[in-house]
């Protein structure tokens, strides 16, 4: 594809996106598919575009506002043009596949548009936040605020976690550079290792083969202090496609029962093809209706363990999922933290007295965190913060440790995604 062309998918994925309001992995995912001609090194510049293009969606419509012109998806592919210092007419030429010609009033604006002016925009406009939220992110981020708003602006690593289960870091570390492939393991999960930049994995004989999945370093790290061992039997309740459920299969080494569960099946079945490739046997899937399925009420005080990975805003994924912050709504916060506790009040029930209820999210925003475990606890008096839970990871970089049960890791600070991790305990029957 000739440099023109690249754009012209640009703006038709950004259209898509416009249209439907599906998550941008998808809708590119599905454009792709259905345009097999377009080979590799093409889907790589057309994705740097569309995701460049998504994460500075603020920014580019308040530079193109303030010369008068309304938003949409060809002006904001030329001012990407722009920020590139590209002639813009260059690119818009209506020849062969490429974009039809900017009006003249257009090109003349956009081509006016001095990129640092932008230093004079509201600080939520330079750093990509909707307003809405950002002043909800300063008061749990501080003076940490502008410096993680910039991390989520940028490419997201690839991250991969070694399957013990079949290999180990040594092993799969030979095999990238067999493979002339640049990977370093990561400083706080012992199973991850890092691409500093968009790698083909799938297709690898070592992915094939179960070797290694994808999987940020933050997401390994709840597998790693959940503590989980062999032969417990452990809940996963918002499983989704299973990643934390595999890693938590290699910790108990396949021994003793993992129970993955939620509400969408087709994430289930996900889960099912993935633990077969990985060679893990100790997982049971179950769809649930709702939180309040019959089967928790059936399997009362079954757990050693119970993880919770709770639906949330994913403002911690921003920079791996950078369409999510323009989808997010307050109205879709308030009924995210309202599922949140729902889910808690209910999933407790599978903690046995004596075990652990580790609640998770990937979001930034103390109200669906701390807020919700001080609730959760005030309202549940047979739970306690697990003490002491992560005294071993307090010498973490940054000492991302809130206190002795409760920790955060941020996309600037530990160059991960933003995760957070409450640990609980559950009274033992002889201390009732």
């Amino acid at each position: 594809m000739q440099a023109p062309a690249q754009l012209q998918a640009t703006i038709e994925l950004l259209d898509e996106i416009d249209q439907f309001r599906y998550p941008a992995d998808r809708t590119m995912a599905a454009y792709f598919k259905q345009r097999r001609y377009i080979g590799s090194k093409d889907k790589a510049v057309i994705s740097e575009y569309f995701y460049t293009i998504l994460r500075n969606k603020l920014s580019f419509s308040y530079l193109l506002e303030e010369v008068g012109l309304t938003v949409n998806s060809r002006r904001l592919a030329a001012l990407l043009l722009r920020s590139l210092n590209r002639p813009v007419s260059d690119f818009f030429t209506g020849e062969g596949h490429a974009p039809v010609s900017l009006s003249i009033s257009d090109a003349e604006s956009i081509e006016s548009i001095d990129m640092a002016s932008l230093s004079n925009a509201p600080l939520n406009v330079r750093l990509n936040v909707p307003s809405w939220i950002s002043a909800k992110l300063q008061m749990t981020l501080k003076e940490s605020f502008e410096a993680e708003m910039m991390a989520t602006n940028q490419q997201a690593t690839t991250d991969i976690r070694v399957n013990t289960l079949k290999s180990s870091r040594k092993q799969v570390s030979h095999f990238f550079k067999k493979n002339n492939l640049d990977a370093e393991n990561t400083t706080l999960s012992p199973w991850g290792m890092r691409f500093n930049r968009r790698v083909a994995l799938f297709g690898t004989d070592a992915f094939k083969q179960g070797w290694f999945d994808i999987q940020d370093e933050g997401s390994q790290l709840l597998a790693l202090i959940s503590g989980v061992s062999a032969g417990q039997k452990v809940v996963d309740f918002c499983a989704g496609a299973g990643g934390k459920t595999l890693a938590l299969a290699a910790m108990m080494a396949n021994k003793g029962t993992i129970y993955a569960c939620d509400v969408h099946s087709k994430r289930l079945e996900q889960l099912t093809l993935r633990a077969k490739r990985a060679g893990v046997h100790n997982i049971r899937t179950h769809i649930l209706s709702s939180e309040h399925d019959k089967w928790v009420k059936k399997h009362k005080g079954l757990a050693d363990v119970v993880l919770l990975d709770a639906p949330c805003s994913g403002t911690g994924t921003w920079r791996r999922s950078p369409d999510s912050r323009w989808n997010l709504s307050e109205e879709d916060l308030s009924n995210l933290v309202s599922l949140q506790a729902s889910i808690l009040e209910s999933a407790k029930r599978l903690v046995k007295p004596g075990g652990t209820l580790l609640y998770a999210t990937c979001s930034l925003l103390a109200e669906e965190n701390e807020e919700q475990i001080d609730r959760f606890l005030t309202d549940n008096s047979e739970f306690q913060g697990k003490s002491g839970h992560f005294a071993d990871f307090l010498s973490w970089q940054g000492k991302v440790a809130i206190d002795d049960y409760q920790l955060r890791t941020y996309p600037a600070l530990t160059g991960t995604d933003g995760f957070y991790v409450a640990a609980l305990s559950r009274t033992p029957e002889e201390n009732c």
